[in-house]
């Protein structure tokens, strides 16, 4: 919730969490997004900014990473696609 709502202060990310609640209608997800704004309030500035901005790198750093791995992999898969077709092409010499 943080990072998805993370602005760069306390009081906006707080903002944006409050702003969402009546849009809610699963239980589960509403009582998620209320422990995360009372757990919020409950931490004081600078901390706050800092535990802000140290879970949207987290969160950055996470995707950018599954990104690059997500990449290779399909590199990986073409460069195998390519190598089995050009075997089973009838006529080629293989070393």
């Amino acid at each position: 919730m943080v990072y998805q709502y993370a602005a760069s202060t306390k009081e906006e990310t707080l903002a944006g969490l409050k702003e969402i609640i009546p849009m809610i209608h699963d239980r589960q997800t509403k009582e998620i997004v209320e422990n995360t704004i009372r757990k919020l309030e409950a931490i004081p500035e600078p901390e706050c900014r800092r535990f802000i901005a140290a879970t949207k790198q987290h969160f950055i750093e996470k995707r950018d990473n599954s990104i690059r791995r997500r990449l290779a992999e399909a590199k990986a898969q073409s460069k195998a696609k390519k190598t089995a077709k050009r075997q089973k092409q009838p006529g080629r010499e293989r070393p």
